[in-house]
C-alpha cells in the first residue's frame, strides 16, 4: 500500500463508497450490545458496585453492557452523551421489589433496550473531530518553539491569518481552535472516520506541545490526502 492511500476506503463496497457513510467506533459498539440486556440481581449489584448509591442509571447500565460486550472499548463523556440516546431503561411491572437478603427482584423486571444499531449520520459527522479539540483547548502554547510551531500548523490550514499576524497564545489558540471548528463543521477534508477526525486536534497539540515530528508528519500526511478530493477513512501513520 502506498504511503498515501486509504486502505479502508478501499475495502467498502462500492455501495458505500458511492454513499459516503462515516465510520465511527460507536458503531461497533451499538452493534455488539444486545437489543435486549435484561438486568437480574447479580447484575444489578456489579453495577452499583462500579457507582456511587443504589439507584440505577441510564449511564451506568450503558457503561457496564459496553464493558461486557465490547471490552477494550474506552468511551470519551461526549461519545457517552451521543451513546444515550440510543438507548432506554425499561422498569415493567406494578412494583419492582429489590430483594438484597436472597439476592433476587421481583415484582417486575429492568431492562436496557437498543433503539437504534447504528448512530445518526447527522450526530456522528457534529462529533467530527471534537476530542481532539478538547485536547487542542489545554495543550500548552507556551514551551520553546511552540509558537512558531503554531504558526506552521495555521500555514498549513489556512484561513489564520488573524492567529498569524499575533504573537499572544491565548488568541493564537483561539483562532486555531476557531478554523479547526469550521474545518470539521464543512467537513472541509472530507474525513468520514470520526477517531481519523480525532486525531487531528491530537497530533496538532503534540506537535505545538513537545515538537512531535511523528505528529506533524501525521498531520501533514492527511493534508496532502485532501488534495485528493474523495472521502479519507484511514491513512498510513508514522510512530
Amino acid at each position: 500500500m502506498g504511503v498515501f492511500e486509504d486502505k479502508k476506503f478501499e475495502e467498502l463496497d462500492w455501495i458505500s463508497q458511492a454513499t459516503e457513510p462515516i465510520d465511527s467506533q460507536m458503531n461497533e459498539v451499538l452493534g455488539k450490545v444486545p437489543e435486549i440486556v435484561q438486568i437480574d440481581f447479580p447484575t444489578y449489584e456489579k453495577i452499583v458496585h462500579e457507582g456511587y448509591g443504589l439507584d440505577l442509571s441510564l449511564q451506568s447500565v450503558i457503561t457496564f453492557a459496553i464493558a461486557k460486550f465490547t471490552p477494550g472499548n474506552p468511551i470519551s463523556r461526549n461519545q457517552m452523551n451521543a451513546l444515550e440516546k440510543c438507548f432506554v431503561l425499561e422498569f415493567t411491572g406494578d412494583e419492582i421489589v429489590l430483594d438484597f437478603e436472597n439476592k433476587t427482584i421481583s415484582g417486575g423486571e429492568i431492562t436496557l433496550v437498543k433503539l437504534n444499531s447504528t448512530m445518526d449520520e447527522k450526530v456522528l459527522e457534529s462529533m467530527l473531530g471534537s476530542e481532539g479539540l478538547d485536547m487542542l483547548n489545554y495543550a500548552r502554547f507556551s514551551g520553546s518553539g511552540s509558537l512558531t510551531r503554531t504558526n506552521e500548523v495555521m500555514e498549513l490550514l489556512g484561513k489564520c491569518e488573524e492567529g498569524l499576524k499575533t504573537r499572544s497564545e491565548r488568541r493564537k489558540r483561539g483562532v486555531l481552535i476557531k478554523r479547526l471548528r469550521m474545518l470539521f463543521k464543512n467537513n472541509e477534508w472530507k474525513i468520514k472516520d470520526t477517531e481519523l477526525a480525532n486525531k487531528v486536534g491530537v497530533w496538532i497539540s503534540e506537535y505545538i506541545s513537545d515538537g512531535n515530528l511523528s505528529a506533524f508528519s501525521n498531520f501533514c500526511r492527511l493534508k496532502v490526502m485532501t488534495h485528493k478530493d474523495q472521502p479519507i477513512y484511514s491513512m498510513k501513520e508514522v510512530e
